[in-house]
C-alpha cells in the first residue's frame, strides 16, 4: 500500500456515494464521491506527498483545508476532465496516474504527460478561470483531492494566510510543467 495503514487501499473502497454531496458538484459523473472525515481527508492531505510543503501549515489550519475538499475515486479509463471544458477545480492525486491528452491536428490525442501521486491535475484552468488545455484520463483507479473554486474563494475570504501559505506548490508545478511542454513545441 502506498501510504501505509492510513489509508485503504483502492479495493477496499466503499461503494461510491452520489456525486452530488453537502453541495459538492464538480461536475463529472464519471468521478465516484468517496465519503471521508475531515481527519481522514488530513492525513491524506499531509501523508501525499513529502515535497508538499503541508509541513508550513499548523494542524489547524490542515484541518480547515481538509475541510474545502472531498475525495474522488477515478476508475481506470475514466474521463477525468474534457479539453475546453470550464476549470471549475484542481486536484491532488493522491493514489494512482491520470494521464494527460492534447488533441493533435489530426483529430487524435497524443500523451503530454501522466501525473502520479503527489501532483496537481487541472490547476491550470482552475487558476486562470479559462478552459481546460488538455483531456485527462485515469489511466489506473486513481483517488483525487478535489478542491473547487468556490471552495478556494470561501479560503481565500476567510483564511488568506493558508492560501498564500498552499499556493507557492501548484504554480510552482505549474510553471515546469509549462516549460516541459515549451521544450517540446
Amino acid at each position: 500500500m502506498l501510504l501505509g495503514d492510513r489509508v485503504k487501499p483502492m479495493k477496499d473502497l466503499e461503494a461510491p456515494l452520489p456525486l452530488m454531496t453537502t453541495g459538492l458538484e464538480i461536475g463529472n459523473r464519471e468521478l465516484q464521491h468517496v465519503e471521508r472525515s475531515v481527519q481522514e481527508r488530513a492525513t491524506l492531505l499531509s501523508a501525499t506527498h513529502p515535497s508538499l510543503r503541508f509541513q508550513d501549515v499548523t494542524p489547524q489550519e490542515l484541518e480547515t483545508l481538509a475541510g474545502s475538499i472531498a475525495v474522488f475515486l477515478a476508475r481506470q479509463g475514466s474521463l477525468v476532465f474534457q479539453e475546453a471544458t470550464p476549470g471549475r477545480w484542481m486536484a491532488l492525486v493522491v493514489v494512482g496516474e491520470v494521464d494527460v491528452l492534447k488533441l493533435d491536428r489530426s483529430g487524435g490525442h497524443r500523451l503530454v504527460t501522466t501525473i502520479g501521486p503527489g501532483e496537481f491535475l487541472g490547476e491550470l484552468g482552475f487558476l486562470d478561470g479559462h478552459r481546460q488545455s488538455a483531456t485527462a484520463v485515469a489511466s489506473t483507479d486513481t483517488l483525487l483531492l478535489v478542491l473547487t473554486r468556490a471552495a478556494f474563494d470561501r479560503l481565500l475570504e476567510e483564511t488568506p494566510a493558508l492560501v498564500v501559505k498552499l499556493l507557492p506548490d501548484p504554480i510552482r508545478l505549474l510553471v515546469l510543467r509549462l516549460r516541459g511542454i515549451d521544450a517540446i513545441g
